[in-house]
């Protein structure tokens, strides 16, 4: 396969989600090469705050994984997913759970999507195999992994900004959103429950939230930003 035939293999991968504008044309300004498309598009996978990687469905080679997934695949304690990364290839970290994941990619070759379960009784973690259906490419699937919490430290700081919340009711918001209850938070915190319980009813008022579990809900369905721009995999 030519560079240029592979470039444009790979546009067509990361072009394959459906979109309601699919039958329109849409006219760009300033229409990027296809090279720094790919580069874009990469970028774009970067900033989300879930791990993305791309996997061979026959082969189980892993093409594309963003920071995220790369963390998932090699990362520490919490960071890891149940899969690794070896030699190239997706494996799963227990043997117990390579059957089902054999099963799931087995399934996504004939465009069935799967959720699968991964981990031992202490720890689990779910993982969604998604199969792309890229005219003329390979047999491709989107992994997408699970988050590791709510939502970034940097996102719930840009949404307390926003909102006008002063840093201690930043970190109160920051406790509540982690499943403390006030008087855990005070006890962390130093502080009595009194002051708590202030803290709580300002933010409520700042962010137009009735409940607790209402402030937790708006929380859960911030944009999924990444924390940072990461270096580009390749």
């Amino acid at each position: 396969m030519s560079q240029d035939q592979q470039a444009t293999w790979d546009f067509a991968m990361l072009n394959t989600a459906p979109s309601p504008f699919a039958g329109e044309t849409i006219n760009y300004i300033d229409e990027p090469e296809l090279s720094d498309t790919l580069t874009l598009m990469q970028c774009v996978l970067e900033q989300m705050d879930y791990g993305l990687a791309l996997v061979h469905m026959g082969t189980r080679q892993i093409r594309f994984a963003n920071r995220l997934a790369h963390d998932g695949l090699e990362g520490p304690g919490s960071l890891r997913s149940g899969l690794c990364n070896v030699d190239g290839r997706l494996c799963t970290l227990l043997r117990t759970d390579t059957p089902q994941l054999e099963h799931a990619l087995l399934r996504a070759q004939s465009g069935v999507r799967a959720l699968i379960t991964l981990g031992g009784e202490d720890s689990t973690t779910s993982v969604a195999l998604v199969p792309l259906n890229a005219p003329g490419a390979a047999p491709y699937a989107l992994l997408v992994f699970a988050k590791q919490q709510l939502c970034d430290s940097s996102t719930m700081a840009l949404f307390a900004r926003e909102r006008g919340l002063t840093s201690a009711e930043s970190n109160v918001l920051a406790s509540v959103c982690s499943g403390m209850r006030p008087t855990e938070i005070a006890t962390h915190h130093g502080v009595q429950i009194s002051t708590v319980r202030s803290q709580l009813r300002s933010i409520r008022i700042k962010t137009r939230c009735d409940t607790i579990r209402q402030l937790v809900e708006t929380v859960s369905i911030l944009p999924p930003m990444a924390r940072h721009m990461a270096a580009v995999q390749h």
